[in-house]
């Protein structure tokens, strides 16, 4: 077992032992379980996953972030994170649907990349609690 937190930047979102982790990073899925060798990750918008000291799996849609193991502790920093069971998706369908319109507007538009890259982001998280969501 080791200490995980997930750290939102106004709130700690989950923050207890678990015995497992996996998590998509910038080297693709990662499994961490106690002891594994200390790294630093980029963690790309996608599912998270872990098994608490209950035995119980639980499961997030997490954004963008860090991911710190050292020693005993894991810290997951991201932008936002929902369990499976307290997603909306019709309202998650409906983001999904204004990111789309969004992003198409900016790519006719030409506008700047900066407008394309949050449409994206916005796009990519709305996918991400679909799929998180609709798979309880």
């Amino acid at each position: 077992m080791f200490k995980l937190t997930i750290a939102l930047p106004e709130e700690i979102a989950f923050e207890g032992e678990v015995e497992i982790l996996n998590i998509v990073t910038s080297e693709g899925q990662v499994g961490i379980m106690a002891g594994h060798v200390p790294i630093v990750d980029v963690v790309k918008a996608g599912v998270l996953t872990f098994k608490d000291e209950t035995g119980s799996y639980k499961k997030m849609a997490v954004s963008g972030g860090w991911l710190f193991v050292w020693n005993t502790e894991v810290t997951v920093y991201v932008n936002s994170s929902e369990f499976d069971y307290e997603i909306d998706i019709e309202e998650a369908m409906r983001q999904k649907a204004e990111a789309e319109a969004e992003l198409n507007d900016a790519v006719k538009d030409g506008s700047d990349a900066i407008k394309q890259a949050h449409a994206k982001a916005a796009l990519e998280k709305a996918i991400n609690r679909i799929n998180v969501g609709s798979k309880r």
